[in-house]
């Protein structure tokens, strides 16, 4: 289930990962992370060398360290969730998850940007965060601790219908 947050009084800033983590339960550690596209207010070491041009990949436990130990605001950017088993040449990515400017993100049907990826969080411009999941639990678990999200998908609808 695709979901868009915006307008949270939960979450002070888009996006604060460490809140999305915490929604999530702990469940982000499952995961490796494809992060692209990226934009942050602030980058610590792990992070310095991606930006909208690399991409990094690290094991979940590694990101929730990161993100638990600074005040990081993601401004921009692609954080695709895929299961441990599965490993990807970000030397040859192909898609590149993107964010900025991509205006799939905002058409009817969402889709992940990564064939194989289970998750995909994106950081939107500092006004939003959207999370696409394959996984009912983990769309359940976003949308039990920020009630105030909507339906990504339908969202998108009523847009498309707007003049």
């Amino acid at each position: 289930m695709n979901t868009l947050l915006q307008g949270s009084t939960r979450m002070p800033y888009h996006t604060d990962l460490r809140l999305v983590f915490e929604a999530l339960g702990g469940r982000q550690r499952e995961f490796n992370w494809l992060i692209t596209d990226l934009e942050l207010n602030y980058y610590p070491p792990r992070l310095r060398n991606t930006s909208r041009e690399q991409a990094t990949w690290m094991e979940g436990a590694e990101l929730s360290e990161i993100v638990n130990a600074n005040d990081i605001q993601f401004i921009w950017g692609v954080l695709s969730g895929f299961r441990s088993e599965i490993t990807i040449d970000i030397s040859a990515l192909n898609p590149r998850p993107f964010a900025d400017d991509n205006r799939r993100l905002w058409s009817p049907e969402v889709a992940i940007q990564h064939p194989l990826a289970e998750v995909e969080i994106v950081c939107w411009d500092s006004g939003a965060t959207l999370f696409l999941t394959h996984d009912d639990d983990l769309s359940r678990r976003f949308r039990e601790f920020f009630p105030e999200a909507v339906d990504l998908n339908d969202y998108n609808r009523r847009l498309a219908l707007k003049p």
